[in-house]
Protein backbone atom coordinates (compact mmCIF):
# COMPACT_ATOMS: atom_id res chain seq x y z
CA UNK A 1 0.00 0.00 0.00
CA UNK A 2 1.10 3.77 -0.74
CA UNK A 3 2.56 4.95 2.67
CA UNK A 4 0.36 7.89 2.42
CA UNK A 5 -2.48 5.64 2.74
CA UNK A 6 -0.77 3.81 5.69
CA UNK A 7 -0.36 7.16 7.25
CA UNK A 8 -3.81 7.74 7.30
CA UNK A 9 -4.82 4.42 8.65
CA UNK A 10 -2.19 4.89 11.02
CA UNK A 11 -1.94 8.68 12.17
CA UNK A 12 -4.96 9.82 11.46
CA UNK A 13 -7.01 6.54 11.98
CA UNK A 14 -9.03 7.55 8.73
CA UNK A 15 -10.86 5.41 5.99
CA UNK A 16 -9.09 4.67 2.62
CA UNK A 17 -11.00 2.94 -0.24
CA UNK A 18 -10.73 2.24 -3.86
CA UNK A 19 -12.98 1.04 -6.72
CA UNK A 20 -13.22 -2.48 -7.56
CA UNK A 21 -14.58 -4.42 -10.54
CA UNK A 22 -18.50 -4.80 -10.11
CA UNK A 23 -19.83 -8.60 -10.64
CA UNK A 24 -22.86 -6.46 -12.36
CA UNK A 25 -22.91 -4.10 -15.32
CA UNK A 26 -25.60 -2.61 -13.02
CA UNK A 27 -23.80 -1.55 -9.91
CA UNK A 28 -20.43 -0.19 -8.99
CA UNK A 29 -18.27 -1.74 -6.29
CA UNK A 30 -15.47 -0.49 -3.41
CA UNK A 31 -13.25 -1.90 -1.20
CA UNK A 32 -13.17 0.47 2.39
CA UNK A 33 -10.15 -0.38 4.52
CA UNK A 34 -11.88 0.76 8.18
CA UNK A 35 -9.46 0.93 11.23
CA UNK A 36 -10.64 0.32 14.70
CA UNK A 37 -9.64 1.57 17.91
CA UNK A 38 -8.63 -1.70 19.17
CA UNK A 39 -5.72 -1.51 16.55
CA UNK A 40 -7.36 -3.84 14.16
CA UNK A 41 -8.79 -3.05 10.52
CA UNK A 42 -11.80 -4.19 8.93
CA UNK A 43 -11.25 -4.96 5.40
CA UNK A 44 -14.90 -4.38 3.53
CA UNK A 45 -15.51 -5.07 -0.89
CA UNK A 46 -19.20 -3.52 -1.31
CA UNK A 47 -21.72 -2.99 -4.27
CA UNK A 48 -24.32 -0.36 -4.40
CA UNK A 49 -26.92 -0.47 -7.66
CA UNK A 50 -26.45 2.21 -10.24
CA UNK A 51 -29.58 3.61 -10.14
CA UNK A 52 -29.46 4.60 -6.01
CA UNK A 53 -26.04 6.66 -7.24
CA UNK A 54 -27.47 8.31 -10.23
CA UNK A 55 -30.47 9.64 -7.76
CA UNK A 56 -27.79 10.79 -5.30
CA UNK A 57 -29.49 8.71 -2.69
CA UNK A 58 -28.05 8.20 0.85
CA UNK A 59 -26.14 4.53 0.95
CA UNK A 60 -26.52 2.60 4.14
CA UNK A 61 -25.97 -1.28 5.17
CA UNK A 62 -29.62 -1.99 3.76
CA UNK A 63 -28.61 -0.97 0.34
CA UNK A 64 -25.46 -2.18 -0.01
CA UNK A 65 -24.35 -5.55 -1.00
CA UNK A 66 -21.79 -6.52 1.13
CA UNK A 67 -19.30 -8.67 -1.31
CA UNK A 68 -16.21 -9.45 1.36
CA UNK A 69 -15.64 -8.76 5.02
CA UNK A 70 -12.57 -9.21 6.98
CA UNK A 71 -11.54 -8.17 10.27
CA UNK A 72 -7.77 -8.23 10.20
CA UNK A 73 -5.55 -7.95 13.24
CA UNK A 74 -2.69 -5.88 12.12
CA UNK A 75 -1.45 -2.95 9.01
CA UNK A 76 0.76 -5.75 8.13
CA UNK A 77 -2.54 -8.14 6.99
CA UNK A 78 -4.00 -5.65 5.20
CA UNK A 79 -2.60 -6.05 1.86
CA UNK A 80 -3.42 -9.51 1.53
CA UNK A 81 -7.14 -9.06 2.67
CA UNK A 82 -7.13 -6.34 -0.12
CA UNK A 83 -5.99 -8.76 -2.70
CA UNK A 84 -8.53 -11.14 -1.70
CA UNK A 85 -11.04 -8.17 -1.68
CA UNK A 86 -9.99 -7.54 -5.47
CA UNK A 87 -8.30 -4.57 -5.78
CA UNK A 88 -4.39 -3.78 -5.63
CA UNK A 89 -3.08 -2.36 -2.49
CA UNK A 90 -1.02 0.60 -4.27
CA UNK A 91 -5.06 1.68 -5.71
CA UNK A 92 -6.06 2.19 -1.93
CA UNK A 93 -6.02 6.16 -0.71
CA UNK A 94 -8.51 8.88 0.57
CA UNK A 95 -12.13 8.30 0.11
CA UNK A 96 -12.94 11.40 -2.06
CA UNK A 97 -10.03 10.38 -4.56
CA UNK A 98 -12.70 7.61 -5.79
CA UNK A 99 -15.91 8.70 -5.59
CA UNK A 100 -16.31 6.72 -2.65
CA UNK A 101 -20.67 7.23 -1.64
CA UNK A 102 -20.28 7.05 1.89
Amino acid sequence: MQVRAKNRLLMSKSEVAARRNSASAASESWVWVIPLKAGTFIVRAFEVPRELLADDNDIYDGNMSIVYDEVVPSIDDVDESVRRAGINPEDLDAPWKCDFPL
